[in-house]
């Protein structure tokens, strides 16, 4: 559970940082890539000091690699794992942003929060059946609880319209969903001490791809303020990775990913009551306490 309130942490403070740049001008394109790079170069810092065991070689790496996914875990299948769930991973990254972005200026921010954060249901689904990660009964009802906390935040019923649903909120539900579960990929079929070249391997792949976004976008010009945004989310959001991994190796999926989800949620509204003097809501409040309740269950 440490672990996983490290991650919450990280997590709810990009959020954070976005909100407290949107008072100013930024450039969303910059502000991507710079992200991506600065958890490129810590990423790179993190393999520098742990080392890289570089399979002596290349040969059979392919068989190596496939053998990792039906179970039998090799420092040189570990090793080719890395870099072709790292590439998908970086992929789903960024094209969840972008996605996110458009269903944003579609439908609307708070349906689009709601969509993105239930995308929790892939990597739930997906691990029940596919490794039978099943957690105990009592389990389930912190699990159950964390979800309202989700819904109740994310849905304001009086803004909602029939007309806000469109099918790219399902698009964003896959690709947020996909992007979660590749770190659990990742944990099932390679050894932990490859965990800093996958995410390297991540990020380098995301900077490639919003360095694209970067170049179709460079009308915009160059922003100081966007690149100091993206360096501060750069941060958080490495480690949010780095944290995220090593709570699934003592936690269920099913249990890790609904908390990481609500707990980031209540990181956010506390951290903004006492950074912005932000007043929480009743409905905020019920919402902070299910999750609190919900983490204490799972604990259990």
């Amino acid at each position: 559970m440490f672990y996983l309130l490290l991650a919450i942490v990280c997590s709810g403070s990009i959020a954070l940082i976005f909100k407290y740049s949107e008072s100013k001008e930024c450039n969303r394109a910059l502000v991507t890539t710079f992200n991506y790079l600065t958890a490129t170069v810590i990423s790179a810092i993190a393999l520098a000091k742990s080392g890289l065991n570089v399979p002596a070689s290349f040969d059979g790496i392919m068989s190596k690699t496939m053998a990792n996914f039906a179970g039998t875990l090799t420092p040189e299948g570990s090793f080719g794992a890395s870099i072709l769930l790292g590439i998908i991973t970086g992929f789903l990254f960024f094209i969840g942003f972008v996605v996110y972005q458009k269903s944003i200026n579609e439908c609307g921010p708070s349906i689009s929060g709601m969509f993105g954060k239930m995308g929790i249901l892939v990597p739930m689904i997906f691990s029940i059946f596919l490794w039978n990660e099943m957690p105990s009964a009592i389990k389930w009802v912190g699990i159950v609880l964390s979800f309202p906390s989700i819904l109740i935040i994310n849905v304001n019923p009086t803004n909602f319209k029939e007309s806000d649903f469109k099918p790219i909120l399902i698009i964003l539900f896959v690709f947020y969903g996909c992007a979660d579960f590749m770190n659990k990929v990742f944990q099932k079929y390679a050894l932990v001490e490859y965990k800093n070249f996958f995410l390297l391997i991540v990020f380098i792949s995301a900077t490639i791809f919003s360095l694209g976004m970067l170049f179709k976008n460079r009308k915009e010009g160059f922003n100081l303020t966007s690149c100091l945004v993206g360096i501060g989310v750069g941060i958080p959001n490495m480690f949010s990775s780095f944290f995220l991994i090593d709570a699934l190796k003592t936690l269920e999926a099913a249990v890790v990913y609904p908390i990481f989800s609500a707990g980031g949620i209540v990181f956010i509204m506390f951290m903004s009551y006492i950074i912005f003097k932000e007043r929480l809501s009743k409905k905020e409040k019920l919402a902070a306490a299910l999750t609190i309740v919900s983490m204490a269950i799972v604990n259990i």
